[in-house]
């Protein structure tokens, strides 16, 4: 028997819980901001902005230009949380297997649940009535339900805003005819190109591929782009409470137009290896392998490339300096780039490496230790290294929000 998969997305979420908040802000198109000014980008918009075409990642003057109407709104983090992990304690009481997608995004396997409320439909709307009534009229969830995680997601897309839909399996030969690749989920625009290159355009297509070929093209997950392709996917849902250990940790930032100077960018980047770094230190893993790259233009492409260093290591100068040698392979040399982020890969747990630490590691280690405690104490910013000392202050805030911690407690 298929697993029977519920997927509830909330619907323009950080912009619907502002607008819950206030009142005033309700059937008016808003964007949600790190700061309100024209420097900063839209990171949510409302159903009434959709309609002016503005979208997520838009810089805020573009945004303004598509918009005149648009009411800039600060986010906050912290409510967003907050109404997250009500509507997860409500969800966990219908379904035993949850997954938590993102904030705003959960997978259920409901085949066990769902004959006791009538079917998946009646269990889903009693669902969209009980976060109705503890969140608030206008946070609204669109629910798609179908046997599998893919297509749930598919058809919650198709039935957006405050929907439900549900795939019957009858239905699923026209899905796969009238579905195009790109707008399946974990089908980006560059697998979408190579699939057009080579003539297939739609779910379909993809299907009647030979798997050998598409194993060839994309590795393992071309025969997991041939099973969707077939309609069929057995990708579990994975609890919260069974999450998988992390694949890499990394940083990236949006810059102002007064740090875009390259110069400028690698302090920056200096300061997110920095928090990289401690970010490994707090999960407890060391990595080997460094990614860098920056994007020249509000939407132009990702330059980036990789190495490994010779031992996994956790400490922002290392990872830096591993940066810099990066960043010597790059062709391109932009006198100004629009974002610069960094990740390490191939994590490795913190303590099977402490006998293979040196002397000197372990001075370093010592030393983030001591950073670590000071920066737990009085902030991220009480301590810094003297190169990331600008004249303009690095803003925490730029395409995004300021944030005082990276937990997020899911129950």
């Amino acid at each position: 028997m298929s697993p029977l998969i519920v997927h509830l997305d909330m619907d323009s979420y950080f912009a619907s819980v502002e607008q819950q908040a206030r009142p005033s802000l309700r059937g008016k198109p808003i964007g949600v901001t790190g700061r309100p000014s024209e420097r900063s980008i839209i990171t949510a918009f409302s159903r009434e902005a959709k309609r002016y075409k503005v979208w997520t990642g838009m810089p805020v003057w573009e945004a303004l230009k598509a918009c005149p109407d648009l009411i800039l709104v600060e986010g906050h983090p912290r409510r967003y949380i907050e109404v997250t992990k009500c509507f997860l304690e409500i969800l966990k009481e219908y379904c035993a297997l949850l997954e938590v997608y993102s904030i705003d995004e959960v997978f259920m396997d409901a085949t066990q649940e769902a004959p006791k409320f009538g079917g998946p439909i009646p269990m889903a709307r009693e669902i969209r009535e009980r976060l109705r009534a503890s969140l608030g009229s206008t946070i609204t969830a669109t629910i798609g339900i179908a046997h599998g995680k893919t297509f749930a997601k598919l058809i919650a897309a198709k039935h957006k805003p405050d929907g439900i839909g549900m795939l019957d399996v009858e239905e699923l030969p026209e899905l796969l005819e009238t579905t195009r690749v790109g707008e399946v989920w974990g089908i980006g625009p560059r697998i979408s190109a190579r699939l057009d290159r080579v003539g297939i355009r739609t779910l379909k297509e993809l299907g009647e591929a030979e798997p050998a070929f598409l194993k060839r093209e994309f590795g393992v997950y071309g025969l997991h782009l041939w099973e969707i392709g077939r309609g069929r996917d057995a990708t579990p849902v994975v609890p919260y409470t069974e999450i998988p250990a992390p694949k890499s940790v990394g940083h990236s930032k949006s810059l102002p137009p007064e740090l875009r100077e390259f110069a400028l960018a690698k302090v920056v980047l200096r300061d997110l290896c920095d928090q990289v770094g401690r970010r490994m230190r707090k999960l407890g893993y060391m990595g080997r392998t460094v990614h860098c790259g920056f994007r020249v233009g509000s939407i132009g492409p990702h330059h980036g490339k990789q190495t490994t260093l010779d031992l996994p290591s956790d400490d922002g100068e290392i990872i830096y300096n591993a940066c810099l040698k990066v960043l010597q392979k790059i062709p391109l040399k932009p006198d100004q780039v629009s974002n610069v982020g960094v990740s390490v890969g191939t994590l490795t747990p913190r303590d099977r490496m402490s006998n293979f630490l040196l002397e000197e590691d372990r001075r370093r280690e010592q030393l983030n230790q001591a950073v670590d405690r000071i920066r737990n104490q009085y902030g991220e910013r009480a301590i810094r290294v003297g190169t990331t000392l600008l004249a303009t202050p690095i803003p925490q805030h730029i395409g995004g929000f300021i944030m005082a911690s990276d937990d997020i407690e899911l129950g």
